[in-house]
């Protein structure tokens, strides 16, 4: 088998075969070449990074059915900014614009994240519906208060004096109050509903669902299934919010400073943008199940190793956004587990990455290794079909 190219090797680092998800730690997605011309186009001049903001603002508005938008340098970016916006709302900040006004509010920006006395701060969420990322809502001075899943509990955490807003994380544990109910109690309490919604794409229906919900600010990532840059995100919400999210953002000085996004990055994520709105999603999802039972097909004659089709789905209604190969090993048959052969796939070069027992894409997943063929390139399945049978017993292959 040929070796793969690896533009990496001069720096003395491996190669790794995605064979999990779009996952940061290996770099989010791959853009479609014409997003790299857009960007390398970008970097032939300078710009107004504000005029610049406004006008990715515009299309990101225009593809979720908000009143605004704003670029951010990822999903938790949005967050933090969304957060910040949602703890500014009445106060003097609001008189500031992004765009026309260039100086006089840094220092009502500046209160964030630790100068808070005064401002409502507080985010009330689900105990049920917490995760490792709502710590962005804490970088820029929140403080969640937790409650339990049912009404009651949700709307007499409320308090005037220091509710900023309800927080939401869409892909939610079971259990847990719908987006709807969230939703309503924010708004009849006057206070914002913030949504994490980083990986709900696919489909790109997703795009709008939150907005038409009644949703007032939802985040999600630029660097995964719409394949912009990896340093890049999308928040979209109302006008009022949006600005005062502008106004905590780079290149100002409030808690979005460091989140710097270059010129190139910001074009990139538009031109991305612009490509997933537009893409066949039905031949992309077959194309990813043709590679998913190739995968299986080459597998499924190993002793001691079940393999199968399950698939990552849309949490509101079920409809299958990703198919993914599974593996289910008897370690009494082949000697090593699942968890092992995952450890074994990254050793080597190519490293191949897989996921074992991801609880965020499906229910069942006790004992599973799972491939998924969405972010495979060109030949890397027979690479991960050699490596698999490499690592087995040869004995234990019928």
């Amino acid at each position: 088998m040929n070796e793969l190219y690896n533009p990496f090797k001069k720096y003395g680092i491996r190669r790794v075969i995605n064979a999990a998800t779009s996952a940061t730690t290996l770099g989010g997605s791959i853009p479609d070449p014409k997003v790299i011309i857009e960007m390398n186009e970008a970097s032939k001049c300078y710009v107004n990074i504000v005029e610049l903001q406004a006008w990715a603002g515009k299309y990101i508005a225009e593809v979720t059915g908000a009143e605004a938008g704003l670029p951010v340098a990822s999903a938790v970016c949005g967050l933090m900014l969304g957060a910040a916006a949602c703890i500014m709302k009445g106060t003097e900040l609001e008189q500031y614009d992004p765009i026309n006004d260039t100086r006089g509010w840094s220092h009502l920006a500046m209160k964030l994240p630790v100068r808070t006395q005064g401002l409502k701060t507080e985010f009330i969420v689900q105990k049920t519906n917490r995760n490792s990322y709502d710590y962005s809502v804490e970088l820029a001075g929140g403080t969640f208060v937790e409650t339990g899943s049912n009404e009651w509990e949700l709307a007499s955490a409320y308090d005037s004096k220091r509710t900023a807003g309800y927080y939401y994380t869409a892909r939610n544990l079971k259990g847990s109050l719908p987006l709807e109910k969230v939703i309503q109690i924010a708004h009849r309490n006057g206070v914002p509903a913030l949504i994490d919604a980083a990986a709900e794409l696919p489909p790109k229906r997703k795009l709008k669902y939150y907005i038409a919900k009644g949703v007032d600010l939802v985040s999600y990532s630029g660097g995964k299934h719409i394949a912009g840059p990896n340093n890049s995100g999308l928040l979209a919400g109302r006008s009022d919010l949006i600005k005062l999210a502008h106004l905590q953002s780079y290149p100002f000085n409030g808690v979005g400073r460091a989140s710097k996004m270059s010129r190139e990055s910001i074009v990139g994520l538009v031109a991305a943008l612009k490509l997933y709105v537009e893409h066949d999603e039905k031949a992309v999802f077959d194309g990813w199940m043709k590679k998913a039972e190739w995968i299986c097909e080459n597998l499924k004659n190993i002793s001691g190793v079940e393999v199968g089709i399950t698939y990552q789905r849309v949490v509101e209604d079920g409809e299958p956004m990703t198919p993914l190969c599974y593996l289910k090993i008897d370690e009494s048959v082949t000697g090593i587990s699942g968890k092992n052969l995952s450890n074994m796939l990254k050793e080597g070069e190519p490293c191949i990455a897989t996921l074992y027992e991801p609880f965020f894409l499906t229910e069942d997943v006790k004992g599973l290794l799972l491939i998924n063929p969405e972010y495979l390139l060109d030949n890397e399945e027979s690479y991960i079909i050699e490596k698999i049978k490499k690592i087995l017993p040869k004995q234990n292959q019928i």
